[in-house]
């Protein structure tokens, strides 16, 4: 059986790349790429990063390279206005591509858009393009589209990851290579997605004061019913390798998250294994939650409780299942606070979070 590779990501943190060169072979298993955001003044990203210069950002392809790995840029706005389709707006974003690509050696490329991945697909045939985790891939059909328009590799929507037949289905018609994401902590079906990626793929490029307010919706639908920690599609470390008759490629989420959790959890999992707190690997509202009202969910009581094998063969009916609110209400502890958190944090990081949270919930009433 091949070893899990991995797709790792770089969050603006000297000190984090240079750690996971050091992890490139880790547990038996490998890092393939990092992915990292490019100049936004050519486009934006689904996250929000620290400004970058072209010098820079090639700097860090050489570094890269230097070790091995692929670089993976990663240009998934959902949306960056009319101008984003204007002639004069797609040339310069090949033309930034086609320099990428011929003259530092770019490897590959993160894309939501079909439209823009069948420009880029005609004019840099070699290039390996990503169809991103935000184009919403959740069925065959959509997954045949990218594929023509010149997806070599697909990122299915994190709502699939544990529908192991649509999975297999997509990769048998398709013919393209799956990378699973594997610790994004959104709501499942998330009705407040769009809306938020769009905010994000603006305000990319444009970093400065952020507006969390969509926060302000998420978390208290996982105050109210907390099995929506459970019903979120994240992947543990120790069932990575039970997708192996459709894919041993792997995403981390973290470009903006703690320099810490990205090292945990790249750890974790390539090591396919984590003995803590779930929610410790896990970004995004989930994480949020976790940290506001100390929220634990031990790892190794979801395996004993076989968990993989149960959401990866029920039919997702939860109006007449409560197999998750069961779970969670048994396995489920508040008021925790594990070292993992305080390392991300520290303390008054931590205490930031508590008050947002706090305010969020008095906002919600």
């Amino acid at each position: 059986m091949p070893n899990l590779e991995f797709s790792v990501p770089y969050n603006d943190d000297q000190k984090v790349l240079t750690e996971l060169f050091q992890l490139k072979e880790y547990g038996g298993n490998t890092i393939r790429e990092v992915y990292l955001a490019g100049p936004q003044e050519y486009s934006g990203s689904g996250r929000i990063t620290d400004e970058i210069s072209l010098e820079k950002f090639t700097e860090l392809l050489n570094q890269i390279h230097a070790q091995k790995l692929k670089a993976n840029l990663v240009l998934n706005s959902t949306c960056e206005g009319t101008d984003w389709y204007s002639e004069s707006g797609v040339k310069k974003n090949l033309d930034y591509l086609t320099e990428l690509h011929n003259y530092h050696s770019l490897d590959a490329v993160t894309i939501a858009n079909p439209i823009h991945i069948k420009t880029v697909r005609k004019a840099l045939p070699n290039i390996e393009i990503n169809a991103s985790v935000l184009s919403d891939i959740d069925c065959l059909q959509r997954a045949e589209v990218f594929t023509h328009a010149g997806a070599n590799v697909i990122t299915p929507d994190v709502n699939v990851n544990r529908d192991l037949e649509l999975l297999s289905l997509i990769k048998d018609r398709t013919k393209t290579e799956i990378k699973l994401m594997v610790n994004e902590g959104c709501l499942q079906k998330c009705s407040f997605r769009k809306f938020h990626f769009n905010y994000i793929s603006h305000k990319s490029r444009n970093p400065g004061e952020i507006e969390q307010c969509f926060f302000y919706n998420c978390l208290p639908v996982i105050k109210q019913d907390n099995a929506q920690l459970l019903k979120s599609g994240w992947i543990r470390p120790e069932d990575a390798t039970k997708y192996s008759g459709i894919t041993n490629y792997f995403k981390i989420v973290g470009r903006t998250c703690s320099s810490a959790m990205i090292i945990r959890a790249v750890k974790a999992y390539l090591g396919e294994k984590w003995s803590g707190d779930m929610l410790d690997l896990i970004s995004g509202p989930l994480n949020l939650f976790a940290v506001g009202y100390g929220g634990y969910l031990s790892n190794p009581d979801l395996g004993k409780a076989g968990f993989f094998e149960k959401v990866t063969t029920c039919h997702s009916n939860c109006a007449s299942c409560d197999y998750c609110g069961t779970l969670v209400r048994k396995l489920l502890r508040l008021k925790v606070l594990t070292h993992e958190k305080m390392a991300d944090l520290g303390p008054a990081g931590l205490q930031a979070v508590v008050n947002k949270v706090q305010e969020i919930e008095q906002a919600s009433l």
